[in-house]
């Protein structure tokens, strides 16, 4: 004990200089306004630069699963390349041919950040505002819904995951015409629940869940998952359907974020709608 306080006599001038140098630099982050943004922007390319490197060399050692979710990516976009477009059938009593027009863009991007063990899971994204990415877009990937963009900056965005309390999509059940609302309890990162179908509706375990034509974030028939278990929900009136997810989010790499080409003029127009115009 003798020896340690004659070290910290010894070099008492070398602490007290560090400890003056901190209060000065903590000083001008908190009170200078230009030091503070300055500090915090470069925090965050900082920041940015070393996720991007970790989930690089993380992509390095799985390039064989991706590779394989590539060829599987290819094959259902073959298969699912019409739910791009739409039909524009023109003036019907004039003209009766019909046409497709493209109504939705895919962005590929990379994950380099994402948790699971949240309440509210969030993913960061390696393409930004530069890229033509907005809030408000839906995410997927091959496997599956991922979820919606809530924030750009020029290089990164953040979207929230479907592993979120406050995440909320329209799902449908291929073959059945009910409608629920699919959301997360915070109980798993491979399950989410479908909330308010019909107690009379008929479903069984393995039935396909995907994003029905009530968003305009998500294509139609984008895959959420399969029907794992059925049970009445509190009340009698509603069943509660678990989910067992087709994204394993617990290894998400590569996204596409979406751009619905039509998005803008939809909002244009319920916007006139809600205000009285």
């Amino acid at each position: 004990m003798r020896d340690f306080f004659l070290f910290i006599q010894r070099y008492s001038h070398f602490f007290l200089f560090l400890i003056l140098e901190s209060v000065a630099f903590y000083a001008i982050y908190s009170f200078n306004n230009y030091h503070h943004a300055v500090l915090l922007n470069t925090s965050n390319n900082v920041n940015g630069y070393i996720l991007t490197q970790r989930s690089n060399i993380t992509k390095y050692f799985t390039l064989s699963e991706e590779n394989e979710k590539l060829q599987q990516e290819n094959n259902a976009l073959r298969k699912q390349l019409l739910e791009s477009y739409y039909i524009d059938k023109g003036d019907t009593i004039r003209n009766t041919d019909t046409t497709f027009r493209q109504k939705f863009t895919y962005i590929p991007g990379n994950v380099i950040q994402n948790s699971t063990d949240l309440v509210n899971n969030y993913i960061t994204i390696d393409k930004g505002a530069r890229h033509g990415i907005k809030k408000n877009m839906g995410v997927i990937n091959p496997d599956g819904i991922v979820g919606i963009i809530v924030a750009t900056s020029e290089n990164f965005s953040i979207a929230m995951s479907v592993l979120n309390s406050k995440f909320k999509v329209t799902p449908k059940l291929k073959g059945n015409t009910s409608i629920g609302r699919l959301v997360w309890k915070n109980n798993s990162p491979y399950y989410a629940t479908i909330e308010g179908i019909n107690k009379f509706n008929i479903l069984k375990k393995g039935d396909i869940v995907q994003t029905s034509q009530y968003s305009s974030l998500f294509p139609e028939n984008v895959m959420i998952g399969t029907v794992s278990e059925v049970k009445p929900a509190p009340g009698g009136s509603f069943l509660e359907v678990k989910v067992k997810l087709s994204t394993n989010f617990t290894n998400l790499r590569s996204v596409y974020i979406i751009n619905n080409l039509q998005k803008e003029e939809i909002e244009t127009i319920e916007d006139q709608i809600i205000n009285g115009n």
